[in-house]
């Protein structure tokens, strides 16, 4: 507890120290505004300066009488600059505050009625599908024509930095440990699988590879922020959509909006039918090097095919409402209900050494899974007059409720001998409490101190029950020796606090976090306790030169951390496969990252370029380990701590603009992993060098009609026992604007050549195996998305803008 309090105290000096910084330079923006035609000024207009990355606000004011304005303390860079009055179209111009003119004058700004100036509007506000900042990347998903009909893992294989794998499943710069937030928060959403997340309930997705001590420094890779769809316009406005796929796939979606006042209401309803069959294979070779005759082979060939139907509801209720201009309490609530029906089958052939079968049998499996989830959430933010000055307050509370079921049958070929029938029915909960708090407290335009508290509690319940079919008596029998209860408990309590500050063209922020975890892992059944408390300390650093507005360089710095999680902790045994085994270890530990990164980023008028060299050292770092019994002929998986690994490499992302009608985005990304780990007289290591590189292109060729043609390839990534093998693909859009742009029907092929696999090959002292997955990937989708309210909604939008321009402008809201 010291070292908290030193901590606490270290925030406190820090900030009385820095309140005696000088200010930063900064500039203004003048001009005048008038009317065209008659020569007279525009009095009351609301100019405001736009960042060209995002449209985001940045400062402005309101003209005088005479047409005037002045926009003071103005930072330095490259801004769109909007006009904005009643009786006249919006009006954008560029302009640019730097070193050399700290004063930039707008000259006389005319504002006419002509319809020309409302292309400039629709162009001006169109964003890229991927945007680039120096410390994260951003995908805005509303862009990308897979988001029309498709799940969030299917709309990220377009993004930089990130791969998605057959099942969902997605890793940054090869590592599989990424942390989901939505809207910044740990909430139930997030802890769905990304290809169970639509993904037109996403605004964009903010990726970020070595984030600041200001957030959760949970996952080896990175953190995936999902931002869902808000819209702050007054009155009713929404989007329903409906999307159906072959071989049975269908969703449709409904969001609503309404703002009134003081009062802001969104709500959304998403119904999803998800159907994916597939097939497997392996082939493993077994050796028998301690026995008498070493050069003796043995063979076991799988094969395996599986249905899976998942039928899921989402229903998302929020609430805003604005105390003051400068007050805002929330509040939001997701209820989600799924319900999964499968089935598998094996068959198992035991080959000789000559190849020939020697026996065959099969195990079918049925399960089914029902889920349900909710989340609570509760906020609270305040501003003050200083501008940029904030405080936010946030009650979380999560509940997943999970049942399973399944039913396994094995025949085998003997005719005297009766199939073997088993059962397991697990009841599964996980609950989580988070409060969190933050502080930013502007000390100068250029200088900031940020701090704030976090608590994370929570629990996961696991009871598994595994039953056995007696021929004997003709009844079921419950397995003690196979059947578990685990509970594991966690707490998380951080502190942290950033500083950042400014010097010439070079800016930095360091930051430093305090956490204290408690960990408890009951295996109740065998009466076994284990606990693991620990104290950690990550500190972050990153260091920024701009060498003129569009060109950056910054230096990267954090200390990270990977909890294991319950698939990885949970002992209890699946048996759908029982000569393939996998269970989790409760006695995992952490592993702690160490991540440096050096990234610079360019601007041309058309195009951009952002490269990144990165290095990446893990301790305790987690990896499947399997193991092979000669005597039982069976292989187990399980988890397992390594002693170190590391990750370096360098990635190039880049974005050109051919024409108004033709964008390319894409990039490379080539890194080598090092694995090492000592195990009894056993030193395991293995390293590999791999890289991937997805290109898109995006094409508006025909009134309001887009192409997008998207391609990905993974190259083999190296595990501590094998590898996993290549993996690449090739994906086709096309969405049409109707009804005056109310509406936008879209088709939609993925996989078009059906060569996604995911394939690995492992080894062992006295196996080789080789797998084959391949799921249902090449599929058709048809979607219609219709705007509720798209006219009306547009003019209480430049209604609403002028209103929180000047609230922002007079209130600091």
């Amino acid at each position: 507890m010291k070292l908290i309090y030193t901590f606490i105290s270290f925030c406190l000096l820090t900030s009385i120290a820095t309140t005696s910084l000088a200010q930063s330079q900064t500039g203004s923006v003048s001009g005048t505004v008038i009317d065209s035609n008659t020569k007279e000024p525009v009095g009351m207009a609301s100019v405001v300066l736009l960042t060209p990355a995002d449209s985001s606000l940045v400062t402005g004011a309101n003209t005088d009488f005479d047409g005037l304005f002045r926009i003071e303390r103005v930072p330095m860079g490259r801004f769109i600059m909007r006009i904005t009055v009643v009786g006249y179209p919006t009006r954008f111009s560029s302009v640019s505050v730097s070193e050399s003119n700290p004063n930039a004058a707008a000259g006389t700004i005319s504002l006419n009625p002509r319809a020309t100036t409302l292309k400039a509007v629709e162009v001006v506000s169109q964003r890229e599908l991927v945007q680039f900042e120096l410390d994260k990347k951003v995908v805005n998903i509303s862009q990308d024509i897979a988001a029309e009909n498709g799940s969030v893992a299917e709309a990220l294989q377009n993004a930089p930095s990130v791969e998605v794998d057959i099942d969902g499943n997605v890793s940054m710069r090869g590592s599989s440990n990424v942390t989901v937030l939505v809207d910044g928060k740990r909430t139930a959403l997030a802890n769905l699988s990304l290809d169970q997340i639509p993904a037109n309930m996403i605004e964009r997705v903010e990726i970020i590879t070595n984030p600041s001590s200001k957030y959760d420094p949970e996952g080896t890779g990175g953190i995936i922020n999902l931002i869902l769809k808000k819209d702050k316009t007054s009155g009713m406005n929404g989007v329903v959509s409906l999307n159906a796929g072959t071989y049975d796939n269908y969703n449709t979606s409904l969001n609503l909006n309404y703002r009134h006042n003081k009062l802001s209401l969104n709500g959304g309803y998403d119904f999803r039918q998800h159907n994916r069959p597939g097939n497997s294979s392996s082939f493993r070779t077994t050796y028998f090097p301690n026995s008498t005759n070493p050069d003796r082979l043995s063979f076991l060939d799988q094969e395996q095919a599986r249905t899976n139907l998942d039928v899921s509801h989402n229903i998302r209720l929020g609430v805003d409402y604005y105390l003051t201009p400068k007050r805002t309490l929330s509040a939001s609530t997701l209820l989600r209900t799924s319900k999964e029906r499968g089935s598998n089958h094996i068959l198992y052939r035991f080959l000789g050494e000559n190849m020939a079968q020697d026996s065959a049998q099969t195990r079918t499996t049925a399960d089914r899974e029902e889920d349900f989830s909710m989340d609570y959430v509760l906020g609270y933010r305040q501003t003050f007059e200083r501008q940029g000055q904030e405080l936010t307050a946030d009650f979380i509370y999560t509940n997943h409720l999970e049942d399973e079921f399944s039913n396994f049958e094995e025949q085998y070929e003997i005719a005297d001998r009766p199939p073997l029938l088993q059962r397991t029915a697990a009841d599964n909960m996980f609950r989580r409490i988070v409060l969190q708090s933050d502080y930013v407290h502007p000390i100068s335009d250029e200088t900031k101190l940020e701090a704030g508290y976090r608590t994370s509690i929570q629990r996961m319940d696991t009871d598994n029950t595994f039953f056995n079919f007696d021929n004997t008596f003709g009844q079921w029998a419950s397995d003690n020796l196979r059947s578990n209860h685990f509970v594991f408990d966690e707490q998380v309590h951080a502190l942290y606090s950033n500083f950042s500050s400014k010097w010439n063209s070079f800016s930095y922020q360091v930051g430093l976090r305090a956490e204290q975890t408690l960990t408890t892992s009951d295996q109740r059944t065998q009466q076994e306790v284990y606990r693991n408390n620990y104290f950690s300390l990550f500190p972050s650093i990153f260091v920024t030169h701009d060498i003129n507005q569009d060109n950056k360089v910054q230096f990267s710095y954090s200390r990270r951390i990977n909890r294991p999680r319950s698939r990885s902790l949970n002992p209890f045994i699946d048996y759908t496969d029982p000569l393939n085994i996998r269970f989790g270890n409760p006695r995992l530990n952490p592993e702690f990252i160490n991540s440096l990164e050096l990234g610079h980023l360019r601007y041309w008028e058309n195009s951009s370029l952002n490269t990144s060299l990165f290095y990446r050292r893990t301790t305790n770092q987690v990896q499947r380990f399997r193991e092979f019994n000669s005597e039982t002929g069976v292989t187990t998986t399980s988890f397992i701590n390594l002693s170190t690994g590391s990750n370096y490499g360098a990635e190039v992302v880049a974005t050109h603009s051919f024409s108004n009608w033709w964008r390319l985005n894409g990039s490379i990304s080539g890194f080598r992993t090092e694995l090492n780990d000592s195990r009894g007289d056993t030193e395991l290591s293995n390293n590999q060098f791999s890289w991937n590189t997805k290109l898109n292109s995006t094409m508006t060729v025909w009134k309001d009609m887009a192409i997008q043609v998207s391609g990905q390839y993974r190259a083999p990534m190296v595990t501590i026992q094998g590898r996993m093998e290549q993996m690449y693909g090739v994906d086709l859009g096309i969405k049409k604007d109707v009804l005056k742009k109310q509406g936008t029907v879209s088709l939609r092929v993925t996989d078009i050549f059906n060569t996604r696999e995911f394939n690995f090959l492992s080894f062992g002292p006295d196996f080789e195996m080789i797998n084959r997955n391949k799921r249902l990937t090449q599929m058709v989708y048809v979607g219609f998305t219709y705007r509720i309210n798209r006219e009306g909604n547009q003019r209480n939008r430049d209604k609403q803008e002028n209103n929180d321009d000047a609230g922002d402008m007079e209130e600091g809201f």
